[in-house]
């Protein structure tokens, strides 16, 4: 009887503590899996729109709704890219 119980406290100090289901997982593996969804369902979308035969009407729409915010998104990531592109490159030439 005193053997079985030495056998079971061993086994018990074998086991494996669970570990959380995102503790292993980094913000920005999580960020990226994140846009890749919603990139996937972004061309879903579109290719939905696009066999109803709605996609031009709907591209057309929303540019004349949005076209203030849209310019400025891209004028902002125009201006962000060159900015940084140019750090890049005369941070190479050091």
């Amino acid at each position: 009887m005193t053997e079985t119980r030495a056998i079971k406290k061993s086994s018990s100090k074998k086991k494996k503590q669970k570990t959380a289901f995102l503790e292993n997982v980094s913000f920005f593996q999580l960020l990226k899996v994140i846009f890749l969804i919603f990139l996937s369902l972004l061309i879903v979308y579109l290719y939905y729109l696009h066999t109803k035969g709605i996609l031009i009407s709907n591209m057309a729409l929303l540019w004349k709704s949005h076209k203030k915010v849209i310019m400025a998104i891209f004028g902002f990531a125009a201006y962000s890219l060159s900015v940084f592109y140019l750090g890049f490159k005369k941070g190479r030439k050091r």
